[in-house]
């Protein structure tokens, strides 16, 4: 015996866990009309930075020079572009709020003439000046607003600008892209988009993406407050989450929510980020392959069989150097063994609910594993005989709950980075 809970996870029809962690039309309404706010007053900002900043301060040393000995003054328009998990689809409603809110990841790209210095290339734009430009010309758009710049401390990559909902925020990324090949691209673009279309809403809309799909690789650079211009493409990770999407399926989508929605439900705070439960997800599917069971509690399943291994180990970057889980064995209290104990106390519960006998006990379980956006309606689980063996094969089945002890040592030292 066992039973199918895949239409409680998935289903077209009625309510479902995956349709319980889309956030509200309305919520999202609000972050598309802030982000607008701030996008047009950036713009306007930027277009007017003479009046607003001093060239020595917005401008590297050698622009300011060559601005002395006559060269014009560069005009500057940023163009924007969301980024994170709106863009991959895998946005969450939080769970505890406060202290997790919704998180909209938008980049600001703005064009830039590059100089070389110590033989490195980088924009003329000082990254300094830049953050001070943008937080200078938010501070009245907040405060009119009633939101909140850089709640707590600033983000050394970011400048967050805090809703006055208390359930979202908005982090701006500041990124250059040389401003010759940006032109080269507009004009190539724009000569397809007329040639495609005669309506100038859509040709825009295509504009945008095809100079971003386009620009040379490693000539998009990241402002950072402690250490100046860093190279950083974000259409990488985007490319990669995309890519895995597409060759398996929106299953790879909805069990990257789902574990998401475990973790906010388990912890307020923890630094068991996002993309590090991506890159498990995509790894449980690279391994998988062909075997990944259609149903989704099934394939939940074998993914939490998995994932304690995945977190004993290094969690890679899956397109840059570096890794995912860096800091979680520093200290005296490392988070790793939390997070490792827990994993597998997912596996054990998951595995116990799918095993229950009849639908009822099934979905407390569930309830209790994922909280208050698991749908509370047994009607969506059946009674399916040939299930419980291959999820008992999945893993030792054990208590249901988390210990104390363990969840101490994740909660210490979280960020606040939820959706």
């Amino acid at each position: 015996m066992g039973v199918n809970a895949h239409r409680a996870f998935e289903n077209s029809g009625s309510e479902s866990y995956r349709k319980n962690l889309n956030p509200d039309p309305e919520h999202i309404e609000e972050l598309r009309d802030a982000s607008n706010k701030i996008r047009a007053t950036l713009t306007s900002a930027f277009a007017s930075w003479e009046r607003r900043i001093d060239a020595g301060i917005l401008f590297e040393d050698v622009a300011v020079a060559s601005f002395a000995e006559g060269f014009a003054k560069p005009r500057l328009s940023p163009k924007f572009r969301g980024q994170g998990s709106y863009v991959y689809h895998t946005l969450n409603r939080p769970t505890h709020n406060p202290p997790q809110e919704m998180d909209f990841d938008d980049g600001m790209f703005l064009p830039s003439s590059f100089v070389t210095l110590n033989g490195h290339a980088h924009p003329i734009v000082a990254s300094e000046g830049y953050f001070r430009l943008v937080e200078e010309a938010l501070a009245p758009l907040c405060r009119s607003e009633g939101w909140t710049l850089n709640p707590e401390r600033p983000r050394p990559s970011c400048v967050r600008v805090s809703l006055n909902n208390k359930r979202s925020h908005i982090d701006i990324a500041l990124y250059a892209i040389p401003d010759d090949e940006f032109e080269v691209l507009v004009e190539k673009a724009a000569r397809s988009a007329h040639s495609s279309f005669g309506d100038s809403a859509q040709a825009s809309a295509i504009l945008l993406d095809e100079i971003y799909k386009t620009i040379t690789l490693d000539r998009i650079m990241l402002a950072h407050r402690d250490e100046g211009w860093k190279i950083s493409d974000p259409r990488k990770l985007e490319d990669w989450f995309l890519a895995a999407v597409k060759k398996h399926g929106e299953q790879v989508r909805r069990l990257s929510r789902y574990l998401k929605g475990w973790r906010d439900h388990r912890w307020e705070k923890c630094r068991l980020s996002s993309i590090a439960l991506m890159a498990c997800v995509v790894r449980y599917f690279e391994e998988a392959g062909a075997s990944v069971p259609a149903r989704d509690d099934a394939s939940l399943a074998e993914l939490t069989r998995k994932l304690p291994q995945y977190l004993r180990g290094e969690i890679r970057n899956p397109v840059v150097q570096g890794r995912l889980d860096e800091g979680w064995d520093d200290g005296n209290a490392p988070l790793r063994p939390g997070f490792v104990q827990c994993a597998e106390e997912l596996r054990d519960d998951v595995a116990a609910a799918l095993a229950a006998t009849d639908r009822t006990n099934a979905k407390n379980r569930l309830c209790r594993i994922f909280g208050m956006h698991f749908p509370d309606d047994p009607a969506l689980i059946e009674i399916d005989g040939g299930s419980s063996a291959a999820i008992l094969s999945s893993g030792v089945l054990g208590s249901l709950g988390a210990a104390s002890d363990a969840q101490s040592a994740v909660k210490i030292g979280g960020d606040e980075r939820f959706g």
